[in-house]
């Protein structure tokens, strides 16, 4: 139940929404297996222009980063301190952006297995990036030039505008203590 991409095939998903959403506040989520490790590869991704107006979701090396920069805010990377290099496992991460909130930890969080990450940076408040704007959102590759595809796999994606959501609301624990998909 989830879709393989290999980077050396260029493949990815891609969508462009006919109306904007809300800029300011969604969460993603998805499980992530990881085939290649110590690069830059992408999960989901949007550019306005790839210069001054995108948000993306990536590896980077072995962390998880969301670059983005937009609305007049220079670049920011907020990026976990943890570190994930097993090709074996199933990572569920959750990013729950939200620059309307006054506490600036609030703004940008990340989840990986229902954890909080620790992680470096914040965004200003109150600011839109590309994410929910009528442009291009990709699953798995950053249109940038350097495209940096996704090598791995990828389930149970979803994407929520408006809302900044807790990974409690995608993924519940088993009776063994075992975290998986609701």
């Amino acid at each position: 139940k989830s879709l393989r991409f290999n980077s050396g095939d260029s493949a990815y998903l891609n969508f462009t929404p006919s109306t904007a959403g809300n800029r300011k506040t969604w969460t993603w989520s998805g499980w992530v297996k990881r085939s290649a490790l110590g690069s830059a590869t992408t999960l989901f991704s949007a550019d306005v222009t790839a210069s001054s107006d995108y948000l993306v979701i990536r590896f980077e090396s072995d962390t998880i980063r969301v670059d983005c920069e937009g609305d007049g805010q220079g670049r920011v990377q907020v990026t976990t301190s943890a570190v994930y290099r097993d090709p074996s496992a199933w990572y569920h991460i959750v990013v729950a952006l939200d620059t309307t909130q006054s506490t600036a930890a609030d703004r940008c969080k990340i989840y990986v297995n229902s954890a909080l990450q620790t992680t470096s940076n914040t965004l200003s408040q109150n600011k839109n990036f590309a994410i929910n704007a009528t442009v291009g959102h990709e699953i798995g590759r950053r249109t940038d030039g350097n495209d940096h595809y996704f090598d791995g796999y990828l389930a149970e994606v979803n994407f929520i505008d408006g809302q900044a959501l807790a990974a409690s609301d995608f993924g519940e624990y088993d009776a063994n203590g075992v975290w998986q998909a609701k």
